[in-house]
């Protein structure tokens, strides 16, 4: 199986880089000038309608959605246990409403604030949308918090999937998970994990 990964550091890119570092799959890292305009290219925009990131070749096939890309790449590969089978039924349900969550619930509001507080051009900010964002944020990180004290992992005792959504999403904000313990704790952790440090070690500049 041949892959190409095309990636922009500090972009949604990071979860089937970390997912694909978790399995331990060779794949080509194609970096793309996001913020530079690469994305607006019509070479670029024949891989990816959106001119976003990422964009993941699968054999000369394009997938893109990244939660997506992460879900089939850990159902593709079942031993490693990215993914909870079927018959774990339990752990099959916490994982794909946490699946779910993280890009329904967990990052409209988290991106909403990233976009007027530093994404956004100053001019384009509006400055009101934030607490409105800020307030269902925090719903949310009260949610996954309350969840996390319980236990290590979003899903039951199993590292899966879920957690690199999920953790990725956290890490959007950081500042955000002070009032969090579980959550620190938690993104403490996968932080440490040494496919997480492998995933956000920028690719060298083109020479």
């Amino acid at each position: 199986m041949a892959i190409k990964l095309y990636y922009t550091p500090h972009t949604r890119s990071l979860r089937p880089r970390w997912t694909l570092e978790e399995l331990g799959l060779a794949y080509e890292l194609a970096p793309i000038d996001l913020f530079g305009g690469e994305g607006d290219t019509p070479a670029y925009r024949r891989i990816h309608p959106h001119g976003s990131v990422p964009a993941m070749e699968i054999d000369g096939r394009v997938m893109i959605e990244s939660c997506a890309m992460c879900h089939w790449l850990g159902e593709s590969h079942p031993t490693a246990q990215l993914v909870p089978p079927a018959q774990e039924a339990q752990a099959r349900r916490n994982y794909l409403q946490w699946s779910f969550y993280v890009p329904g619930t967990l990052e409209p509001p988290a991106f909403q604030i990233l976009l007027h507080t530093a994404i956004l051009p100053p001019a384009q900010r509006v400055p009101d949308i934030v607490p409105w964002a800020d307030e269902y944020h925090q719903v949310a990180l009260r949610t996954v918090d309350a969840c996390l004290r319980e236990r290590d992992h979003i899903a039951g005792e199993q590292f899966t999937v879920a957690d690199i959504l999920l953790g990725s999403t956290l890490l959007w904000l950081p500042d955000r998970l002070e009032d969090f313990p579980a959550l620190g704790a938690y993104t403490r952790r996968l932080q440490q994990r040494p496919a997480y440090q492998r995933a956000v070690t920028d690719p060298s500049p083109p020479a």
